[in-house]
């Protein structure tokens, strides 16, 4: 059986598509690469916005 992870971006400067991590965002996407990186993941799929991609950069 497959597990599906949805997860929102960690918390960002605002809500434009180049709009970046927040300091705290950028701590919730380390500890969101923690919680991972155990995980059997075999695929990512993520917006093109950037904080998006920063929120899952680490992993």
């Amino acid at each position: 059986m497959k597990t599906l992870y949805l997860i929102r971006h960690c918390k960002a400067k605002g809500q434009e598509p180049d709009a970046d991590l927040t300091l705290e965002g950028e701590l919730q996407a380390e500890a969101l690469s923690n919680f991972l990186i155990d995980k059997p993941i075999d695929l990512i799929i993520s917006s093109p916005f950037l904080r998006a991609i920063h929120s899952i950069k680490p992993f």
